[in-house]
Parts: C-alpha cells; sequence; structure tokens
C-alpha cells in the first residue's frame, strides 16, 4: 500500500514519524509481550495451517513477518522464522529500486501439495513487483518462483481459487484494481490478459466466491496514521469474476469502540481477518479475528475472538436490529420511547418504530454496545451493575463501563443469550411472560426460551448512518467541508425559531459531539473532532435533517 507517498510512514501517538521499515522493527520488539493478546499486525494474509496443524498468518515485515498458534483460540501466538531473512531474491532489483528487504502485504494458498506465498516489493518511487515462493511446509525451505506481476505500485496481492480456476488481484491508491488469472501448475500468470476492476484510491482487495457472487472487498480513505487513519472496508459484487463490480457498501466501518482503520481483509480456515489501529494502545496495528456471516446477499462480519474470547455471531456491527425474545416472539421495546436516564425496557408486540429498533456496534472485545434508535446517545444499561437476581435492565447515557456491555453468546438456531459483562448473568423476560409490558430484568444464564433472542436486520450499518437525501436536506449547509474540524453551519433554510440539537455521528453511530443552543442562521462549529467520514445531524421541531461531514 503507497497512497503516493515514496516511503510509507506510521504516526506514532507523540507525532513521530518513522519509516515503514522502522515501524515493522519496533512491532517485533512488541511482539515480546504477546500473552493472550491480539498480535501485532499490518496488512495480514488469510489464515492458513500448517502441515502440523498450526495456524499461520503473513504480514507486513523485513523478510515476511510471519506468526503461529497452536489453537483455535489463538491465545498462544509466536512468531516464526521469516521466509526470506536478512536475503531476498535477486529478480527484485531488475524492477524495484531502493528494496531494502520490507516485504508488503502478502496472501498464501495451498495448492497441488504446495504452499504458495505471493508477495510484494517496493522501494524509492512508484516501480514494484509481486513475486511467489513455494513450500511443502510453512516453515520452509521456501523456494522462490519469481516474479508474478511488475509496474507503477504493483502491490497488495490477493488469491481468488475458484474452483479449476486461480486468479489474482492487485490493488494500489494511485490506479486501482486489476485482476488476472494465473496457472494452477506453476501459480504465476496463465496469459498476458489483465482486467481492470476498480478506479484509484483504493487498495488491499480480496475476493471471495458465495454462490453465484464473487465478492470484491477493497479499501477506502488513508491508512498508516494509528488513530488517525481515516481507511475503512467496503465491499462490492459481481456474477463475473471480472466484473463489473457494483452496488459497492461499508462493510467495515473507520471506527468501531478501539477499532480504526480497519484493512486488507482475508478470509481462510472458516476466519475473516483483518488489522486496526488500537485506540486503547496508541493506535499500534493490531490482528483481528472473526468470523463472516451472510445477510440479503451481503456478507456481514462477526464479532471477534483475539486469544481466548468467543467467536463471532454474524451480526453486522453498526446495523440496526429487531431483537426478540424466543419465548414471545414479541420485540425488546424502550418503554413510552423514552430518552432519558433509567428509562425502562420491556417487551411489546412489533411497531416497528424506533424504540423497538437497536444499533449494534461491536466493541473489539468480545462485548457489544446496544443502543437504542431513538435515543442514539444511549445504550442498555445494567442498574448499578449489579449481580443481584432480577436487577432491571434500563436504558443510560453511553459511559462505555462494562454495565453497558453485552457478549452475544449462540444457543443454536439462530438465537443468543446475551450476558452481560459486568455480572456474568443473562438479559431475561420476567416470569417467562409473553404479555405486552413484561419487565427486561437479568438472571442466571440457563437455556430457557426466555433468555433467548434473535436478531432481525432492520436497517444495515449504511442505511442506519447516511439516510436517504430527503427533499429538505438542502435547508442545512455546511461550509468549508472538508474542513479540519471547524466550519459554519447554514440554517437559514430552516424556518423555525426554536432550539435546535446539533450531532456528529461516527460511522459506527457512536455520537461524538453534541449541542444544543438557540436557532440561529449561522453557527460556528469547532468540533475537535479527528480526520474521517462523520454524519451531521439537526434536530428541530419539524424533523432531523442530515449531512456527510468529512474531516481532514
Amino acid at each position: 500500500m503507497d497512497q503516493g507517498e515514496k516511503f510509507p510512514v506510521f504516526r506514532l501517538a507523540a507525532g513521530n514519524t518513522i519509516t515503514r521499515t522502522v515501524f515493522l522493527s519496533a512491532l517485533l520488539l512488541h511482539c515480546i509481550a504477546w500473552v493472550n493478546a491480539q498480535p501485532p499486525s499490518h496488512d495480514p494474509s488469510r489464515m492458513i495451517r500448517n502441515t502440523d496443524g498450526r495456524y499461520w498468518i503473513f504480514t507486513t515485515g523485513q523478510g515476511i513477518w510471519c506468526m503461529s498458534s497452536s489453537n483455535s483460540n489463538f491465545t498462544d501466538w509466536r512468531s516464526e522464522n521469516t521466509p526470506f531473512g536478512n536475503s531476498w531474491p535477486g529478480w527484485i532489483a531488475n524492477y524495484v529500486s531502493g528494496f531494502t528487504g520490507n516485504f508488503w502485504a502478502p496472501d498464501v494458498i495451498s495448492m497441488n501439495g504446495r504452499y504458495y506465498l505471493y508477495y510484494s516489493c517496493a522501494g524509492n518511487g512508484a516501480a514494484a513487483a509481486i513475486g511467489v515462493t513455494t513450500a511443502t511446509n510453512l516453515n520452509g525451505p521456501w523456494s522462490d518462483q519469481g516474479m508474478v506481476v511488475h509496474g507503477n505500485n504493483a502491490i497488495d496481492p490477493a488469491i481468488l481459487q475458484d474452483g479449476g480456476n486461480l486468479w489474482m488481484t492487485w490493488g494500489n491508491w494511485q490506479s486501482g484494481i486489476d485482476i488476472c488469472q494465473l496457472s494452477t501448475s506453476t501459480g504465476k500468470r496463465l496469459n498476458s490478459t489483465t482486467y481492470h476492476l476498480i478506479d484509484g484510491q483504493v487498495e488491499g482487495p480480496f475476493l471471495i466466491r458465495n454462490g453465484s457472487y464473487y465478492y470484491l472487498f477493497y479499501q477506502r480513505g488513508l491508512c498508516c496514521q494509528g488513530v488517525n487513519s481515516t481507511y475503512y472496508v467496503v465491499v462490492a459484487r459481481s456474477t463475473s469474476v471480472t466484473g463489473p463490480y457494483t452496488g459497492e457498501r461499508v462493510f467495515l466501518p473507520n471506527r468501531n469502540g478501539n477499532i480504526i482503520g480497519p484493512g486488507h481483509i482475508g478470509y481462510g480456515e472458516g476466519k475473516l481477518t483483518y488489522h486496526y489501529y488500537d485506540g486503547n494502545d496508541n493506535g499500534n496495528p493490531k490482528l483481528m479475528i472473526t468470523t463472516l456471516g451472510w445477510s440479503n446477499g451481503w456478507p456481514v462480519a462477526g464479532g471477534s475472538s483475539s486469544g481466548g474470547s468467543s467467536g463471532g455471531s454474524g451480526i453486522s456491527s453498526g446495523s440496526t436490529y429487531r431483537i426478540t425474545p424466543r419465548n414471545s416472539g414479541k420485540a425488546i421495546d424502550v418503554q413510552n420511547c423514552g430518552t432519558g436516564n433509567g428509562t425502562n425496557v420491556r417487551q411489546w408486540s412489533w411497531l416497528n418504530n424506533p424504540c423497538q429498533q437497536f444499533i449494534m456496534t461491536d466493541l473489539g472485545d468480545g462485548t457489544w454496545r446496544i443502543t437504542p434508535s431513538n435515543a442514539t446517545n444511549e445504550a442498555l444499561d445494567l442498574t448499578y451493575c449489579s449481580s443481584t437476581n432480577g436487577a432491571n435492565i434500563q436504558i443510560w447515557s453511553w459511559l462505555n463501563n462494562t454495565c453497558q456491555r453485552w457478549q452475544l453468546i449462540s444457543t443454536g438456531n439462530g438465537y443468543y443469550q446475551i450476558k452481560s459483562a459486568a455480572s456474568g448473568q443473562c438479559v431475561n423476560i420476567y416470569g417467562n411472560s409473553s404479555s405486552d409490558g413484561a419487565n427486561v430484568i437479568q438472571w442466571p444464564c440457563s437455556s430457557a426460551y426466555n433468555m433467548q433472542f434473535s436478531f432481525t436486520q432492520t436497517k444495515s450499518a449504511v442505511e442506519t448512518i447516511i439516510p436517504r437525501a430527503s427533499a429538505e436536506e438542502t435547508s442545512v449547509n455546511v461550509y468549508p467541508n472538508p474542513s479540519d474540524g471547524s466550519f459554519i453551519l447554514d440554517l437559514s433554510g430552516i424556518s423555525s425559531d426554536s432550539e435546535v440539537t446539533i450531532k456528529i455521528m461516527d460511522l459506527t453511530g457512536k455520537v461524538v459531539y453534541c449541542r444544543s443552543q438557540k436557532m440561529s442562521n449561522e453557527i460556528d462549529i469547532n468540533s475537535g473532532l479527528v480526520p474521517g467520514s462523520y454524519v451531521l445531524s439537526v434536530e428541530h421541531t419539524k424533523g432531523v435533517l442530515m449531512k456527510k461531514l468529512v474531516i481532514r
């Protein structure tokens, strides 16, 4: 990934700028502290198992950095010997100037009884190349097979095994994403034909086939700036591997709790992998391992797994859901559509209103925030973090504590327990009642039907955060947009003298700025927000108006 920079850089929390090579050296030092934690990684490959059963990931680094775990809970990651060590194939110098052994964004497959490891190499300027090396064991020895493609910014290889066909996508920030067919006997190009899939300012592609569709994942935004990274993952689909790919939608938003700037999707051994910058750890890049599900013909990412935590639920973070108790078939409901702290939560017949729809946000540690659509600054909350049987469930302003974090535990057949991270007890419909108004409490977890819930998506993440444009949308203007976080909000088109509430939400739906005041034609906003894409909401007596907002 180059994004137009001669030397890609990573920015530390203290503001220091370092080259990618130095960054990976620091990352290797960080590896010493791996104990049941998400391991460091940038541009990870798909997951693959070695002949001894260990799970491997290859990633950007000197000589191609790699690591493995002995178990499917990934509790004991360890570093492995790099395929190239301190030397690298001589052919690279014919295509790349100034290469120093720091390989980017590898991918790996198993074919013909061998492992094929694809890698990209870049140095000074835009010239780059992708090569492939093979081995019968991931521990090596590796036998390099030479160049696969070369050209300006030829980076980020990803391989699709599609029946008897083999394809490689690659991509870069300047010209976009391409694909070519490979030989299943050599792993190198079958012919000279190249198909162009997506135009520039995208990178890091990955292809998956599901049913009659091919799904192309890729990144938009900018990487490599820690918590200020604007990376996010989108997906488009086609009935042909060579495109056209249409229907682009957000797959992983830029920010989701401490998960910032996700990128470089991979899928192997039934696990979805990608890197992200950890907002709780100075923006250091980490490996995320989760599951991949499907909803209405589109992929959804599940919950996280990072060394001991449970696998994902297939619920799409940022999307909106009806939550249905198995015992009654009704819906979890915010009583009287209340929005204040302490408003009760109950069950009620399905009315398809915002009080019965909840935005699910994956917090990256195996827990979820559950946000009522009618009160997006609040969250499902266990009263006083109580451990008492029968303690009440309510809504409360988001405090980001364990009282407001919930685990989703699959019970099979599409149902889940909702387990409090604070008490270890489960959400329960009081008295196993099927009546409207039955209270929602906590109780020791069991297989009872009044502790099992289904999640039915009512809005995708994109629909939840960015509503369809309305005729009144022109009544709100922002300038400049993009801005540095300070801008003027022009409300002269709103014929109201009432109070207005101004909210800014990130792409997970989290309110990151909120202000209420008397109506004015122009309002100066100094948001103090980091660069990224946001949604601006203006609430007044005649409704809610929204605008996309970009901060650079």
